[in-house]
């Protein structure tokens, strides 16, 4: 029996073709739709300030590889950078996402088993403050406080901290749209002897441009994203307090990962300094008053917005409770027409599993950065509102689709997918 001869190159060659039409296709996808994914954002097209892809591990003095003196600077100036911007003791923007920052900060004032108090997932806490499925729950003893009337129960909080007596307390959410009482959970902390750690995540770009209160000095240790509304590179980054640096240092490496791009630095250190500049600081407002304008539209279906409302750049909708359809009905109706969202988990959902969601989750981030101005955001709400208050059908959504396209077809001031932000 006769074999037919293909060359491992040939195989390679045709699988790299056909990536190379699914990224075009992709790419083609992102510029024809609203994305309103609340962890999305629209990053600027910036000239690579270091266009270089050696790699560096270790900490600042004390690298295992040679030729590190330049590294060392452009990591103390990155540092520098951050913790001017933040109000903060030090940084560390070695982490490869927001997870391995909240894994590292674990490491560095918990031991393995012992207890820690966080915000619940369905009340709107991050999987990996505790979740069982995750590496926060198997590896440390997490006890949750939830929400009561869609606000944080920080008398429960109190009376688990009392209880408990956890050496850290973590605060911070995916899904939860209300400011946090700092002052509160400062005192909570301090009556037991806890370090306070904030996961920032979604909120340290509208820290940073000045859109919302900087709480972070009131923290022991903060986490956050820079690629969320920071509208940096993928990666993380922790601040904390001095007396924490050499322990949260020592809990990246080689506590939890060993190499990180020098080039993700130096990204990092641009996208602080633009949170500075006046066009960063209108983006930030915007952000949050896009999500206000929202609010507005969605106002007149009884019980819709979670909380009434959202101090931040996302909104969560119990579409359940008040259009009896689920989360995934929700999400599959808006993309249906070019709109994306994610479902979300609610507080009195019985699982905390996504497919089994009763909730929505629209953030403004990634389409205040596209340029989209408050009185598009009002179209775009009524078009949401149809989407999900109306049955579906061919007409309808052929209708909405237009309107969607209509939408992403209009150039606009602003865009950082067509103009560069000042530097």
């Amino acid at each position: 029996m006769e074999r037919c001869a293909v060359s491992s190159s040939d195989v390679y060659s045709e699988m790299l073709s056909r990536m190379r039409v699914l990224a075009e296709r992709q790419w083609r996808y992102e510029k024809q739709v609203i994305n309103l994914i609340a962890s999305d954002n629209a990053t600027p097209f910036h000239d690579a300030l270091y266009p270089g892809q050696i790699i560096q591990e270790g900490l600042l003095g004390d690298r295992p590889f040679a030729g590190a003196a330049i590294h060392d600077e452009i990591e103390a100036l990155a540092s520098a950078i951050a913790c001017r911007v933040f109000a903060a003791d030090h940084a560390n923007l070695q982490p490869h996402s927001c997870s391995q920052a909240n894994q590292a900060a674990y490491h560095a004032v918990l031991q393995p088993g012992q207890p820690a108090l966080a915000l619940d997932f369905r009340g709107g806490g991050h999987l990996t403050h505790g979740l069982k499925s995750n590496f926060s729950g198997r590896n440390f003893r997490f006890s949750h406080f939830g929400v009561v009337d869609g606000q944080i129960d920080y008398d429960r909080c109190h009376e688990l901290a009392q209880a408990l007596r956890p050496p850290l307390i973590v605060c911070g959410s995916s899904s939860y749209p209300l400011q946090y009482d700092i002052a509160r959970l400062r005192v909570i902390a301090d009556s037991v002897g806890a370090r306070l750690m904030l996961d920032l995540s979604h909120e340290a770009g509208l820290i940073a441009g000045g859109a919302l209160p900087n709480v972070i000095p009131q923290a022991d240790i903060v986490t956050m994203s820079l690629d969320k509304t920071l509208r940096g590179p993928y990666g993380g980054l922790i601040l904390c307090r001095k007396e924490l640096a050499l322990a949260i240092d020592r809990a990246i490496h080689p506590g939890t990962q060993s190499s990180f791009p020098i080039a993700k630095l130096v990204h990092a250190a641009r996208c602080l300094c633009e949170t500075q500049t006046p066009v960063f600081r209108e983006y930030a407002k915007r952000t949050i008053d896009a999500a206000q304008v929202l609010v507005r539209i969605f106002a007149d279906v009884a019980g819709l917005v979670v909380t009434g409302g959202t101090d931040k750049h996302y909104l969560v909708l119990d579409v359940r409770g008040a259009l009896a359809m689920s989360g995934r009905e929700a999400e599959r109706r808006l993309e249906a027409i070019n709109i994306l969202t994610s479902r979300q988990v609610l507080p009195n959902d019985a699982s905390a599993r996504s497919n089994e969601a009763g909730g929505l989750r629209i953030g403004t981030a990634w389409t205040s950065s596209r340029g989209y101005e408050l009185n598009e955001f009002a179209e775009l709400g009524l078009i949401i509102k149809a989407a999900l208050t109306q049955p579906p059908t061919t007409s309808t959504v052929h209708e909405q689709r237009g309107s969607v396209a209509r939408l992403v077809g209009r150039l606009r001031r602003n865009d950082v997918w067509s103009c560069h932000v000042a530097s």
